[in-house]
């Protein structure tokens, strides 16, 4: 089992944005089939401009690459997306030896985009695993924030935005924690999810994010896949406990994440680890690792190409 991942740098929405759009036109359409309701574009407009002004620019250029397609607008929207299978995923941020947030995102290889996209919309650096055309995982800005999620444990789906769609929004537009809780407040998400937030300082935020109550927003450095109103499951808590009880040192840990107790192997239930990310937010940099190797990035120098990852069967 692999995953080609790619390193792509478009500093304005061009020709990849509108090569991936026409690419994962099949995918979109099979996936809003479940929805309810697909909202027009003039909604999808409108909805943006409310929540997300200063994005409203950059949802025109991309919703021009989309055409006469209600399903694509939403999706590159992010706008009330139709359940999907959730990912797993642990996130920890550290003060030492200088602010680091090391994540594990847990999913199939089928089932990621695998593209690390430096990017200079809305004229902000960002760095980060792309999703969804328009989407974040997880990334770094050049005000010195990085931001991560994971799923939230519940299968509770609603009106919002995606989670990569406001992940994608904090980077845009928020210069430290502060900034990203008024994001993370004001934003309605559609599913449950789970954000961890760094910025240059050192300091921290949690959010737990769902679509049936308030966000509940806090000083945190950890997260897995529950959030503090359900219990959990044992792995989740597992990881979360694990996560929390490492010592505040990103090197140190980096190898649990990597190779030990956070790793992740169960491609057959769709959650194995398919990398682990560094970001440090006050450098810009960002390194992507496997248990074969690392590939090393930042917003001052980036190296476009492309690397095959190879996972246990």
């Amino acid at each position: 089992m692999e995953k080609l991942f790619r390193a792509v740098d478009e500093p304005v929405p061009g020709d990849f944005s509108r090569l991936w759009v026409d690419e994962s036109r099949g995918f979109v359409a099979n996936w809003y089939a479940k929805a309810d309701h697909i909202p027009d574009p003039e909604e999808c407009r409108r909805r943006v401009g409310a929540h997300m002004p200063e994005m409203l620019g950059l949802f025109d250029t991309l919703a021009g690459f989309a055409g006469d397609d209600p399903a694509m607008i939403a999706a590159l929207a992010g706008i009330d997306p139709p359940p999907l299978i959730p990912a797993g995923c642990t996130v920890r941020a550290f003060t030492q030896p200088r602010p680091t947030m090391l994540r594990n995102y847990d999913f199939h290889p089928d089932a990621t985009s695998a593209i690390i996209l430096r990017t200079g919309w809305c004229g902000r650096g960002v760095l980060g695993m792309s999703e969804g055309v328009s989407g974040l995982l997880d990334g770094v800005n050049d005000a010195g924030l990085a931001a991560a999620l994971t799923f939230g444990g519940r299968h509770v789906y609603g009106s919002g935005f995606s989670i990569v769609q406001i992940i994608r929004y904090l980077l845009q537009v928020a210069g430290d924690v502060v900034d990203a809780e008024e994001v993370l407040h004001r934003v309605p998400c559609a599913w449950a999810h789970n954000v961890i937030v760094q910025d240059k300082s050192g300091k921290s935020l949690r959010a737990e994010l769902a679509p049936d109550r308030a966000p509940l927003v806090g000083a945190g450095n950890a997260v897995a896949n529950h959030q503090a109103d359900v219990a959990p499951q044992p792995d989740s808590a597992r990881r979360l406990d694990t996560a929390c009880t490492l010592v505040d040192d990103a090197e140190t840990a980096r190898a649990v994440f990597v190779e030990g107790l956070l790793r992740k192997q169960d491609f057959d239930d769709w959650l194995g680890t398919l990398y682990t990310a560094e970001y440090v937010p006050g450098e810009g940099k960002a390194a992507f690792h496997w248990r074969d190797g690392s590939w090393d990035q930042s917003l001052t120098q980036f190296d476009p190409g492309e690397r095959r990852v190879v996972y246990p069967a």
